[in-house]
């Protein structure tokens, strides 16, 4: 159920993309990140398996991408309630990020909206990622939700 709430809020950034870092995938950082999940898919731990999978290098896990290091994407600055909460994340991989792949992130703010649920009016602030290769290509996008809300304290 939609409703007619007032917030705040910076209308100037949405749909406005926005570089916010770049940073190559190592197959050392693939390593770190595999042992550290217990991750044992040899696509992702074997060059030759990767090869034999019909894949041109090592593979990264997708939820690689969400260790890159990155400047703050930029900000609706949502004026409503007392507390924000990530709400959640979609994530769509396009095409394998290998190693050696130089990452590069943008993010724009996709829509602000407020809805009225069981608990209350919430303010919902999604802001759009997009991760391409060094060669410009789109291999993931992800969607996160940021919830604004009046939390009695």
């Amino acid at each position: 159920m939609t409703t007619d709430v007032t917030f705040e809020y910076d209308e100037s950034v949405i749909g406005v993309e926005v570089p916010i870092g770049a940073e190559e995938v190592t197959a050392e950082k693939i390593a770190t990140f595999c042992s550290a999940l217990g991750e044992s898919n040899p696509i992702y731990t074997d060059p030759a398996a990767a090869l034999a999978g019909g894949y041109t290098g090592l593979v990264a896990p997708p939820a690689i991408l969400q260790t890159l290091r990155l400047d703050p994407a930029p900000s609706a600055k949502v004026k409503f309630g007392n507390t924000a909460f990530h709400s959640g994340m979609r994530f769509e991989v396009v095409e394998p990020v290998l190693a050696g792949d130089t990452i590069s992130v943008s993010a724009q703010v996709k829509e602000v909206y407020a809805k009225t649920g069981r608990t209350g009016t919430m303010v919902f602030a999604v802001t759009k990622f997009t991760y391409r290769n060094q060669h410009g290509r789109t291999v993931a996008n992800t969607e996160s939700s940021t919830v604004h809300r009046q939390v009695e304290r």
